[in-house]
């Protein structure tokens, strides 16, 4: 293993780690039942953040919350694949300016799956709001996903005309 490919390994285990750990604090500090699996407040961190627990029985923003055997199966077997597609993928393509979008795709989703498998349901808390307009509640694991998305567009936008050696380098 080249230390590039070492480097998008740590990449990928430090998200998991730091969503799994911000979900522990959560958990901890508050006191939360994770056998009932019941969404609650927590706290008012300012006028734009809240702490809010949702368990996330669904796919993404909650979709399927109903059939939680099911739903949970093929959740976990996607996320296995779509994780182990990507990170072939990086490795192929063997571009490092891609292995950091990748590694924080992969930590996230891997964060989320360790939760599905340990809980049957993805712990978010993070509740982002101004007014009474609230977004989606959201976890670390979330955020990674997201930015990682955002990454690979970038990289796909703006390296296209970029020969190999450029991207390798």
């Amino acid at each position: 293993m080249n230390a590039t490919t070492f480097r998008f390994i740590v990449y990928i285990f430090i998200i998991a780690l730091v969503d799994q750990i911000s979900k522990y604090l959560i958990i901890f500090k508050y006191q939360i039942d994770t056998t009932s699996l019941n969404s609650q407040y927590l706290h008012t961190v300012n006028d734009y953040l809240n702490f809010y627990i949702i368990w996330n029985k669904g796919f993404a923003f909650g979709l399927f919350q109903n059939d939680i055997v099911t739903i949970n199966t093929i959740y976990i077997l996607i996320m296995i694949v779509i994780a182990v597609g990507i990170f072939i993928y990086a490795l192929m393509i063997n571009k490092r300016a891609y292995y950091f979008s990748f590694g924080l795709l992969i930590g996230g989703a891997i964060g989320n799956l360790i939760d599905r498998i340990q809980y049957s349901a993805v712990l978010d808390f993070i509740d982002v709001h101004y007014g009474n307009y609230h977004w989606y509640v959201f976890n670390i694991a979330d955020i990674s996903i997201s930015c990682g998305c955002i990454a690979v567009i970038f990289l796909e936008i703006f390296t296209k005309n970029k020969t190999k050696n450029e991207i390798n380098s």
